[in-house]
């Protein structure tokens, strides 16, 4: 009798334990988790993981918010989130509550993205510290001058040997489109276009490494803390990582021995250089890796959007001949230039419709890398608890039938004609592309809007005043091969997976032409680049 009343007594403060431990969960779950918010059915701690795919994320995201509305909330392995698909909204909480809206999450699969311990590589990836800060002011500035100074001419130049290597290269249309935006960023940072390729490389790694479709402990976050020797994504990225570090920090020093040789073109590595004693970065690991990550994002950011365009002309011909009417009444037969841009609004609304119909960041530059709630908030009657991340989903803002109405179908007559909400006047600044919620929102929007708006206008316009762009005959069947318009890579920031198409010359004479404009401005280039080098020998000879 008394072993029976033991065993009750014990099943009873077992029960009482349960009791417990599920009253502090709850409490806890009240504290920490949102409140107020709609949202799916969660599975305990898992939340909503299991069926959430990897490829093309934001469609699971966009039917959720047809469900439960423009706001809800989810959970994925223990991070709390909150969806967002109303523009509204967004700006209410990323720009006018910035100050509590403007952090960073971990990336799990990178070495301390966030910069807790000074690492300071990934200034898009940063938390909100003193890294950030200053480097954020060091990009806007840098990349402010090389705008105002209309890149130099290089834009032009890159994009002269680009149409000219479409000439005689067409097939290998994918390389050459990175590697000329590769080019361009890699001249302006270092003034050396030749490591192009391996810049190309490292930007595409880094992107895939923060990705849910990279590495497996973006998803299944614990298996990063696994042991090395039951880790290799933890190793892998440690590899990556510092082979990316590395070589940022050989580029530095290569530019500062041509520079004591008085044998380096001015770049951004130069400027840093010469004025390090009067800039807040910390020194050479910290400048090597601000300005290596400038080169990174501003292949991505142009590539993608690029890669769409083709796309899109190819699907709307009747696109194609509306810009090169206007080309040709603008130019007068010559390739387009940045001083042609606010005479060219056709061109420019082909460009942005592109960006809106097939965004390249359809889950939002947010979502690539979320913002993170500082500190616990009320919104609209919402708990909203520090910690939380906020996902402002792009796809569903450029899906909105009552600012695009026929949403799914390109229509660049939306930035163009009175009558649809999208229209602005005047269109010689009207359609731009700089300020698309593509870009972010508040302090964590893209530094990069002016340069990815100049190249494109640059590269698309070439493209149109040099070629017919059309889909491939297949010398087999005699069919047209198709142009896939649904498919693409998973990576946050995505483009079309590989397909085939034609770059029809215009004619033989803008055929002629293209090759022609190539031959002269690459023998200027020499001669230009041999003059600097002869006077930097000659005035060395003098010491």
């Amino acid at each position: 009798m008394h072993s029976i009343t033991l065993y009750a007594a014990g099943v009873a403060l077992l029960g009482f334990a349960l009791y417990s431990f599920a009253v502090a969960i709850t409490k806890r779950n009240a504290k920490y988790n949102p409140r107020g918010l709609p949202g799916p059915a969660l599975v305990p701690w898992v939340g909503r993981i299991h069926d959430l795919p990897i490829d093309y994320m934001w469609l699971k995201f966009k039917e959720w918010a047809d469900v439960y509305g423009p706001i809800y909330r989810t959970k994925m392995l223990g991070a709390n989130f909150v969806i967002v698909s109303d523009e509204t909204m967004a700006e209410e909480l990323l720009v006018k509550r910035a100050k509590v809206y403007s952090d960073r999450p971990q990336i799990r699969s990178l070495v301390d993205s966030k910069s807790t311990h000074g690492s300071m590589e990934y200034l898009p990836l940063m938390g909100k510290n003193l890294y950030w800060a200053r480097q954020r002011k060091f990009t806007h500035s840098y990349l402010t001058e090389a705008t105002n100074q209309r890149y130099y001419g290089l834009m032009e130049f890159e994009i002269k040997r680009w149409l000219n290597l479409l000439v005689t290269e067409p097939d290998n249309f994918g390389f050459s489109l990175e590697d000329m935006a590769s080019k361009i960023m890699c001249t302006l940072t270092w003034d050396d276009h030749t490591i192009s390729a391996y810049c190309t490389k490292s930007a595409w790694g880094l992107l895939t490494q923060m990705s849910p479709a990279g590495p497996i402990t973006n998803v299944l976050t614990p298996l990063w803390h696994l042991p090395d020797i039951l880790n290799p994504w933890r190793v892998a990225e440690r590899k990556r990582h510092d082979e990316q570090q590395a070589w940022w920090m050989e580029r530095l020093l290569t530019t500062r021995r041509l520079m004591e040789k008085g044998k380096q073109r001015p770049c951004f590595t130069r400027t840093f250089l010469e004025t390090s004693e009067k800039s807040s970065i910390s020194g050479d690991y910290e400048a090597s890796s601000v300005i290596g990550m400038m080169a990174l994002v501003g292949i991505f950011t142009v590539a993608g959007p690029l890669y769409y365009f083709l796309v899109s002309m190819v699907h709307h011909p009747e696109w194609q001949v509306r810009c090169q009417e206007e080309l040709d009444t603008v130019c007068e037969g010559r390739m387009p230039t940045l001083a042609d841009m606010e005479r060219l609004p056709v061109l420019r609304a082909c460009i942005k419709e592109t960006m809106r119909w097939k965004p390249n960041v359809p889950t939002g530059k947010e979502l690539s890398v979320a913002h993170e709630c500082e500190a616990d908030d009320w919104y609209r009657g919402y708990f909203i608890p520090k910690g939380t991340r906020i996902l402002p989903l792009d796809f569903a803002f450029l899906r909105n039938p009552t600012k695009y109405p026929d949403p799914w179908s390109f229509r660049p007559e939306r930035w163009l004609e009175t009558g649809w909400p999208t229209f602005q006047e005047p269109l010689t600044k009207f359609p731009n592309i700089k300020g698309m919620t593509s870009f972010g929102w508040g302090q964590r929007q893209c530094l990069g809007q002016s340069l990815t708006q100049d190249e494109l206008v640059v590269a698309c316009g070439g493209l149109m005043w040099a070629f017919n762009l059309k889909k491939k005959i297949d010398p087999t069947t005699g069919e047209e091969i198709e142009v896939p318009l649904e498919k693409s890579n998973s990576l946050l920031i995505v483009k079309p997976d590989p397909f085939e198409m034609t770059f029809e010359p215009r004619s033989a004479a803008r055929k002629a032409d293209v090759v022609a404009q190539w031959e002269v401005a690459e023998a200027q280039d020499i001669k230009e680049r041999a003059a600097f080098l002869r006077a930097a020998e000659e005035k060395e000879a003098l010491i």
